[in-house]
């Protein structure tokens, strides 16, 4: 049974290029379209309702912002939606600009569930490719991608136990201070260990670590 599509894309314009697009080009219908977080909200809850979210397929932009949302802590609220979209059975494919290994190895993790990762930078096709694959049942992540997530992955298995938990620190604290007091270290070996990561990662700092290893979240 081919699958219906469900479109999020905060940007109007932008939506319904892609949703003409894949209706023109195949033979899926985006059957269900949001473009604000409450939107959002009311597929999942009909859906959860329905008890019957089967034969459906997500298309989630990562960037997606919200007016409010549990997430609006989070820079990009698209991984919430993805998460409570899997949570009820509907794969979904994580659809960003920010293409880092690091975004797609965190887009694609049990924390998050995404079925599927494209680039916002690929060609129609590639969108379709993975629709199709993700129907089949199958993991599609744009052959692109493929090399900076096994450099993150490669990245991540340098660190120590210790360096791991200041790194998972990193997305929930936004001062050094704050990240010492969580873990019960000092501040100066708070800067030790991120000197290591930073070096680690090929990196100069704080931001540029969090987008390349996906901690953007």
């Amino acid at each position: 049974m081919i699958p219906n599509i469900i479109l999020c894309h905060d940007h109007a314009l932008l939506r319904n290029g892609i949703k003409s697009w894949i209706e023109t080009h195949s033979q899926y219908k985006v059957t269900h379209e949001a473009g604000t977080w409450a939107e959002c909200e009311k597929i999942i809850e009909a859906f959860r309702s329905s008890g019957s979210p089967n034969n459906h397929i997500a298309v989630v932009d990562i960037s997606f912002k919200a007016e409010y949302s549990p997430a609006a802590h989070e820079e990009n609220c698209g991984f919430e939606i993805i998460r409570r979209f899997t949570a009820l059975g509907v794969p979904c494919i994580a659809y960003s600009s920010h293409d880092s290994g690091g975004f797609v190895e965190h887009a694609v993790s049990s924390a998050v569930g995404a079925k599927g990762f494209v680039s916002k930078n690929a060609d129609e096709e590639i969108l379709l490719a993975a629709i199709r694959a993700v129907s089949d049942g199958k993991t599609y992540i744009q052959a692109e991608l493929v090399t900076g997530l096994l450099e993150v992955n490669c990245i991540s298995r340098t660190f120590t136990k210790k360096e791991k938990l200041l790194s998972d620190a990193l997305t929930i604290h936004n001062t050094n201070a704050e990240v010492a007091a969580a873990l019960g270290i000092t501040e100066k070996t708070v800067v030790n260990y991120l000197t290591i990561l930073y070096d680690k990662a090929g990196v100069k700092n704080k931001l540029e670590f969090l987008e390349k290893m996906g901690r953007l979240n």
